[in-house]
């Protein structure tokens, strides 16, 4: 009950902040709405599907990062929409799209004129098929060119494929040469029996060795761990479908899941964002989009 006044407060009071104030452009308008409503410009730009470049552009009244004028205005709508706010007064302060115009020598009643001919000035239609003629028997010859050096191709590379299946072959007189080594070995004497108590310490020694980087490996925290080099924003959501996290991490910050997977996280800045899953760091940049990761963990 209460999260349900909560948000009908929010919308009421971001309906309210949609008038625009004096001299106020209409991506600074955007922008105030956003910083009102409580929403970061990445998990803005992740609900919308956008890069959060365009957002930024958006808010920055930059009309040369859209290619039309209709773009812009759809995407300021879609914005208002999410914030759930009234979009009239930040369509009212953006240009107005103009629909294309026909050419003052053209109507949409004009005739279509087709520009081959049959007679006259136009392109005669037998100069193509003379070409496709041409073209056609050289791509036959180079046809009949393949096949004709098609098998010695094939003698060489099986040529070629048998020296490289001989050494394998070699390796069993060598592993014949062992057992006579081994059979001997195996004899018992003298001085087999002074040279039996030696074995053990190697192996002793070598046992302290191996467990002293096990001893020295910290325990993994969680299967994921978040860590902020610096200001950013994460969302985490469970395999139902619900958000676990979602909120705006500070330098220094750390965040490890709880339950058991699988996750869908979206990482708002990849550059200042380190990832751990299940003890290993995760290259964020390499799947990173506009600076804004999404994966899963599965």
């Amino acid at each position: 009950m209460s999260e349900s006044m909560a948000t009908h407060d929010a919308d009421h009071s971001a309906q309210g902040g949609a008038a625009p104030a004096a001299g106020e452009s209409a991506g600074v308008l955007l922008r105030r709405l956003r910083e009102s409503a409580g929403v970061h410009i990445g998990a803005l730009a992740a609900a919308l599907k956008v890069p959060v470049a365009k957002l930024q552009a958006l808010e920055a009244d930059d009309q040369d990062a859209f290619p039309d004028v209709v773009f812009m205005r759809a995407l300021a709508s879609s914005v208002c929409r999410t914030l759930k706010v009234d979009a009239a007064p930040v369509l009212a302060l953006l240009p107005q799209g103009r629909p294309a115009q026909l050419p003052p020598d053209r109507s949409i009643n004009a005739s279509f004129k087709d520009p081959v001919r049959r007679g006259g000035k136009g392109v005669s239609l037998e100069q193509p098929r003379s070409r496709l003629v041409g073209i056609a028997a050289l791509v036959l010859l180079a046809a009949a060119l393949a096949m004709a050096f098609l098998p010695l191709g094939a003698g060489d590379k099986s040529s070629e494929a048998e020296p490289a299946a001989r050494p394998p072959q070699q390796v069993a007189p060598a592993q014949e040469a062992r057992e006579p080594v081994d059979a001997a070995a195996g004899q018992p004497g003298p001085a087999a029996a002074q040279e039996a108590p030696a074995v053990p310490e190697p192996a002793r020694a070598a046992a302290p060795a191996d467990e002293a980087p096990a001893a020295q490996t910290p325990a993994p925290e969680g299967v994921l761990v978040i860590r902020a080099r610096a200001e950013s924003w994460v969302q985490v959501r469970n395999g139902a479908g619900r958000v676990v996290l979602q909120k705006a991490m500070a330098a220094g910050e750390s965040y490890s899941a709880e339950g058991s997977p699988p996750w869908s996280v979206v990482v708002g800045k990849a550059d200042a964002t380190d990832v751990i899953v299940r003890g290993q760091p995760m290259d964020l940049k390499a799947i990173a989009r506009e600076n804004v990761a999404r994966f899963e963990v599965k």
